[in-house]
């Protein structure tokens, strides 16, 4: 009825519990290594956050010791300079502000109407 196939002999105990073991190992190596990725992964992820907040923590120093230098001086030199008191903190974080002149606006001012009716 059924017919045996002959062309491997049946393995024994001793051959069974090595492959066991030797395909045991495999596994083990297997995790083994996606845990070594895994934990290399999240290390390079935490040294990245640590240099990116040790950079910011930098700029922040750098920004704050500009603000103090610049508060130190005097209003003429400020002036000269084009900041005022009051502007300090957001020139040295953001940048001047671009304010045109009293003269550069009254020209504005004046030239609108002619290119209005023009």
């Amino acid at each position: 009825m059924f017919e045996k196939d002959n062309s491997t002999p049946p393995l024994s105990f001793f051959e069974l519990e090595q492959q066991a073991r030797i395909e045991r190992n495999r596994m083990i190596q297997a995790g083994v290594r996606m845990a070594a990725e895994a934990t290399a992964q999240w290390l390079r992820m935490l040294v990245l956050r640590g240099k990116r907040r040790a950079q910011a923590f930098a700029a922040e120093r750098r920004r704050r010791r500009a603000i103090r230098e610049l508060q130190q001086l005097d209003d003429r030199t400020l002036q000269d300079i084009g900041v005022r008191r009051n502007e300090i903190e957001s020139a040295v974080r953001h940048g001047l502000p671009a304010r045109a002149s009293w003269k550069q606006r009254q020209r504005q001012w004046n030239s609108a109407p002619r290119q209005r009716a023009a």
